[in-house]
């Protein structure tokens, strides 16, 4: 279109214009005077339609976004910041570009950036992003820190030990986006609602606009007016946003409130498996014990004790095992490595080697059994570690471990609730079921290969019209912590095979805060039921009232009856953030 035409086109315009206003100045003037004069009544309803649904959004935005900025908070502190010491100068430097070997200052009230070993200083770390414990634990060199926490008193130089991507801030952050994603039973109910409560509703609504006038009065504008004013109020009052906002509002509170108790749910749905437990099988060794052992008592035959202990290390020097450990002490086990050869660790029994030409084999009874070799059974309660050299036995050493006070409790508060607790677990039976007794459970499971725990758990599972949780916090774990219904790991001294494996991370090995996650999942489904009934009666009731009164019922008080009544009940969702759990 050329200027020419756009000139043309605004000339005929104001031609056009100027004879509307010749021939209708009259008819526009009153339809002005009527919309700010007799029209005021709908004038003033509209404008607080508008008002009361842009109030009632911005409530919503401002509930929701507190609730996702209550989370961050209590998932743990992420540090804007780190003192990078290089060369003897300081240097600020985002935790992103820490490397592994980088040493870092951390100042009183200084958030701790990035994972690392105390190298120099001491001081007192608040541990409350991580285990939901506000008591400071003092940490000297050697110790290990995690990032997120906050150092409240003395200075740290820190080594780092993992780069900024998997610190545990990171990943707690990560695991907690993670288990947003998920969906509870409760919001996939809502989503499934939703779809079919809206054009059910939208059905009615198109019902009572067009049904009742055509018995009371097709040919009357007035009896019209009033059944499709009626309709469109009930489409507002039965807007499902009050549902559909706050039911999956009060899972993610869940996890935030999980999060500030040191319990990293990983999915909503898990809130679900944890309210309907009938049973919680566990590890033993590190889970329902200390996993610190000592040694009780070791025997040796036809050899002396210096060598004996020497081969008994040797085998023990590559292994994780907290056994191992225990059994090693302070020595690294540095000294062996040379003379090893050909060694094999062999899941569940124990280990085989060569070492300075002589084949060893240490291990449970199994493992002597296998190869058989006879030996000498121990007497005494403990785990034991057998050995044999060249295919002859020479001895074994006995180690004893301690049970956790928080073991009985939680056994004790998960019976109060008729969950029965499971003990699975590869040490003797003896061991196994003084274990048992000293917590409270009976049913004790021992001597166990990884496979034959997940085979007993696939059983449990089978058996049982509830759901059955595993707590574990080895490797080999993971499988049972996979197959569980819900899997929980232990995030303080669990492998990371194990942690990755679980759905619910306990940061600090606390069995009570198993209580603690199952009450706040109780909690959560208690909210999501509230709401969903809560706003079915009210919305139900105010759409009676609205069809009764007709044209008497404001437009405005349809719409403060949905977005009201999601505000109130988003409140209410968000309070669980701040619930005591006991």
């Amino acid at each position: 279109m050329g200027l020419s035409d756009v000139a043309a086109l605004w000339v005929n315009f104001a031609i056009m214009a100027v004879a509307y206003l010749a021939v209708g100045y009259d008819i526009l003037w009153k339809t002005i005077l009527r919309f700010f004069g007799e029209q005021q009544n709908e004038f003033f309803e509209a404008v607080m339609v508008v008002f009361l649904y842009q109030v009632g959004e911005l409530f919503e935005d401002i509930s929701v976004d507190r609730s996702k900025k209550a989370i961050e908070d209590a998932v743990g502190l992420r540090a804007k910041k780190a003192c990078l010491l290089h060369k003897g100068k300081k240097e600020e430097v985002d935790p992103e570009t820490l490397k592994i070997g980088d040493q870092i200052l951390v100042s009183v009230g200084d958030i701790i950036p990035a994972d690392g070993t105390v190298v120099s200083g001491n001081g007192g770390v608040n541990m409350a992003s991580l285990t939901g414990e506000s008591l400071p634990v003092e940490m000297n060199v050697g110790d290990n820190v995690n990032s997120g926490t906050t150092l409240v008193s003395g200075s740290l130089v820190v080594e780092v030990t993992k780069e900024y991507e998997d610190s545990t801030v990171s990943k707690i952050i990560r695991l907690v986006k993670e288990g947003e994603s998920s969906k509870s039973k409760a919001q996939r109910f809502v989503t499934t609602f939703a779809k079919i409560y809206t054009p059910i509703v939208c059905l009615i609504a198109l019902l009572v606009a067009v049904i009742p006038p055509l018995f009371l009065g097709i040919s009357d504008p007035a009896v019209w007016a009033h059944w499709l004013y009626s309709a469109i109020c009930l489409l507002v009052i039965s807007c499902p946003c009050a549902v559909v906002v706050s039911v999956p509002l009060a899972y993610f509170a869940a996890i935030g409130l999980a999060s500030k108790n040191g319990i990293l749910v990983k999915g909503a749905s898990y809130l679900d498996w944890l309210n309907s437990l009938d049973a919680v099988a566990s590890d033993k060794t590190g889970t329902i014990t200390l996993g610190v052992f000592s040694i009780d008592h070791f025997k040796q035959n036809e050899i002396d004790e210096e060598l004996f202990i020497e081969y008994l290390f040797a085998a023990e020097s590559r292994s994780n095992h907290p056994l191992a450990k225990a059994l090693m002490g302070d020595d690294d086990g540095s000294k062996y490595q040379k003379d090893i050869s050909e060694y094999n660790e062999i899941a569940g029994k124990g280990i085989s080697l060569v070492y300075k030409g002589h084949s060893i084999l240490a291990g449970s009874a199994h493992l002597m059994e296998d190869n058989e070799i006879t030996f000498e059974r121990c007497p005494k309660k403990g785990s034991t570690t057998y050995m044999a050299v060249d295919g002859k036995y020479v001895g074994h050493a006995t180690l004893k471990d301690k049970v956790k006070e928080s073991g009985k409790e939680m056994v004790d508060q998960l019976s109060l609730m008729n969950i029965e607790t499971i003990i699975l677990t590869g040490d003797r039976k003896d061991v196994s079921e003084e274990i048992g007794k000293q917590v409270g459970v009976k049913k004790v499971y021992s001597e166990l290969l990884p496979e034959d725990k997940k085979r007993i758990l696939q059983e449990e599972i089978n058996n049982r019209k509830g759901g059955v949780a595993y707590i574990g916090d080895g490797i080999n774990d993971a499988p049972s912590l996979a197959l569980a219904d819900v899997g929980i790991a232990m995030g303080g001294a669990g492998s990371d095979m194990a942690v990755d494996s679980a759905d619910v991370v306990i940061m600090n090995d606390d069995l009570r805060k198993i209580v603690k996650a199952v009450r706040i999942a109780k909690a959560a489904k208690a909210k999501a039921i509230f709401n969903i009934v809560a706003s079915l009666v009210v919305k139900v009731a105010i759409a009676t009232l609205s069809i009764v009164l007709g044209e008497a019922f404001p437009l405005w008080a349809a719409v403060l009856a949905d977005t009201g009544l999601t505000l109130l009940l988003v409140i209410n969702s968000i309070t669980l953030l701040f619930k005591k759990v006991k």
